[in-house]
């Protein structure tokens, strides 16, 4: 049961990191370095929850 909430998890965050792909798109150049920012931090957990697997 856990496995699957893990992978929920990481299906919740890359379906964030899209929203916040679209959203950077329409960004004013103040919101585009938080939006980056949540982005990398998003991808760097998806990358340590890959690498621990």
């Amino acid at each position: 049961m856990e496995g699957n909430k893990k992978l929920t998890n990481q299906e919740i965050l890359r379906q964030q990191l899209e929203l916040l792909a679209e959203r950077s798109e329409k960004a004013h150049s103040v919101d585009l370095a938080s939006i980056t920012n949540a982005m990398v931090q998003i991808y760097e957990v998806l990358e340590t929850t890959k690498i621990s697997h």
